[in-house]
């Protein structure tokens, strides 16, 4: 009796380590919680094919605890008032590649509004360029990215922050966007790959695709 008890305490804490928590909301990201594609946690099938890897996610997918916060948990609203959505078994094993849905905004008391939620880093170990943020998961800890190289269809995904799959990268200008301290409406327009910012994300679809810069109503985010 002894035993059985000590090592389900040691699994149980071993699990609840193996992920990135956030004070800010319900962590339903992979502890057995339902999300929209059903229950994902280490083991699940994800979209890219493959099954997800708890010790993969937590090596690519760490979070910066001396980065500098312009908002914390917040919701990235679309023009039409959907929120952006992050599903974390949409990706690859490593929580990677993850597209970037836009649905119907959940009441904070819905488990899966973590999907939901976002923080803005200004200053970190993978940015310190004045004038732009990492737009990051809350949920995952991954960034929004920026790949032109993919099909146009897939360029914009959350990816580990710092640009190398597993998590060992530092900086990457392809997941740099235009941001002013104080902002609440903004274009998340792109400052590293196309440097003049040019390219502007916007959604269609039901997803977040990369667009010529515009400056219409489209292409406007507002935070939660």
């Amino acid at each position: 009796m002894y035993f059985s008890t000590t090592l389900a305490l040691f699994t149980a804490l071993a699990v609840s380590s193996a992920f990135p928590t956030h004070p800010s909301y319900t962590p339903i990201f992979p502890r057995g919680n339902v999300t929209d594609d059903g229950e994902c946690r280490d083991g699940s099938d994800v979209a890219r094919g493959g099954k997800l890897k708890a010790e993969a996610v937590a090596e690519a997918h760490q979070r910066d605890g001396t980065a500098t916060r312009a908002a914390s948990a917040v919701t990235i609203k679309t023009s039409d008032g959907n929120c952006l959505t992050v599903n974390p078994c949409g990706g690859d094993f490593r929580a990677n590649l993850i597209p970037i849905l836009t649905k119907a905004c959940l009441p904070s008391s819905d488990p899966k509004s973590a999907q939901q939620k976002f923080d803005l880093i200004t200053k970190g170990k993978h940015i310190s360029q004045e004038g732009a943020t990492l737009v990051v998961s809350a949920l995952t800890q991954g960034c929004v990215s920026f790949d032109p190289r993919r099909k146009d269809d897939d360029q914009v995904n959350i990816f580990s922050c710092g640009g190398r799959a597993g998590g060992e990268g530092e900086e990457n200008d392809s997941q740099f966007f235009s941001f002013s301290a104080g902002q609440k409406t903004l274009p998340l327009a792109q400052l590293g790959v196309t440097k003049d910012a040019k390219t502007c994300l916007v959604s269609a679809g039901g997803k977040i695709v990369p667009s010529e810069c515009s400056g219409q109503r489209l292409q406007a985010f507002t935070l939660g």
